[in-house]
């Protein structure tokens, strides 16, 4: 037994899926399940079930799941601690932010890291909320900001605030669009973002809680050109209540339909592997000073 043979376990646990777990690992489907053979030969026991919905863990798997993350997690510590041996280390802290954070916020925090950590070099990364999750379980982020919950194992989740979105509209449709809401939407072009963005599913509940169907989505993953869209009066679009307010505000064109607003949860995520390690704790202490939360939550764990 090693640390591949550890770290593919845990992969395909976490993913639920063979295919999916060699992507994580950056391996093909067939390496990793001689990992997994090579392990259950090891103990002497399936670790895995394959059914239609991918693979699930047996009792012995259950088992061992929690003692390979630990010993994953030591391993990841070690490593940290050997880095720093070198003459010429120089930290760095990674985190993925999305659109909606409130600049403030961003600007407090970055502001916290850099008085708690002053020889940290901060490398702080855009993307949307799938994005972010990815890459934090690909290992490339130490931590990031997404919208809505993750239920994917192995990843921990700290909740800081609901955040508000509002539906705006072109100003010129606002008369006629608020006469007979929400039928009056059914016939709007709808410029959404992309499946990876956590506001999409969000979105699209909305829809079915309001009996919607549009018969045209437009995708569009720049927030400034979604807002830019709705002034030139292509369609109406979901945007985060500040970034709507201040369109409004400041005469762009746009006008917001106050009933149809609502909120989604912001939460900050990083792997549960890397819970012990210093950058990870960094952006957790920080992040408790400035959102007022106590960032120590259990692992969420998926019901796939």
């Amino acid at each position: 037994m090693d640390a591949v043979q550890l770290k593919s376990f845990v992969a395909v646990a976490h993913e639920g899926n063979l295919t999916q777990a060699a992507k994580r690992l950056f391996l093909s489907q067939p390496a990793v399940s001689a990992q997994i053979k090579a392990l259950e030969e090891y103990v002497g026991t399936p670790l895995f079930r394959r059914t239609g919905k991918g693979m699930v863990l047996t009792r012995a798997g259950e088992i061992l799941l929690p003692e390979a993350e630990s010993l994953l997690q030591y391993k990841h510590k070690l490593e940290h601690f050997a880095k720093t041996l070198a003459g010429d280390y120089s930290e760095e802290t990674s985190l993925g932010i999305i659109h909606p954070i409130d600049s403030a916020k961003l600007v407090a925090l970055t502001d916290n890291i850099g008085q708690t950590a002053p020889k940290t070099r901060l490398h702080i990364q855009y993307g949307m909320s799938g994005e972010i999750l990815s890459r934090i379980q690909h290992k490339t982020l130490h931590g990031g900001f997404i919208l809505g919950n993750a239920a994917q194992r192995g990843i921990r989740s700290v909740f800081l605030q609901n955040l508000t979105y509002a539906l705006i509209c072109p100003r010129s449709q606002y008369p006629h669009l608020t006469r007979s809401l929400p039928q009056s939407l059914q016939e709007c072009v709808w410029i959404e973002m992309s499946g990876v963005s956590g506001s999409r599913k969000h979105l699209h509940q909305f829809w079915r809680s309001n009996r919607l169907s549009p018969k045209k989505q437009i995708l569009c993953d720049y927030p400034q050109t979604i807002i830019d869209l709705v002034a030139g009066g292509i369609g109406v679009a979901m945007v985060p209540g500040n970034k709507a307010e201040a369109a409004a505000k400041e005469g762009a064109g746009v006008a917001i339909i106050e009933s149809c607003r609502h909120s989604m949860p912001l939460n900050f995520i990083y792997a549960e592997e890397y819970e012990d390690n210093p950058h990870v704790s960094l952006l957790l202490e920080c992040i408790e000073k400035v959102w007022g939360v106590q960032a120590v939550q259990p692992p969420v764990v998926s019901d796939n």
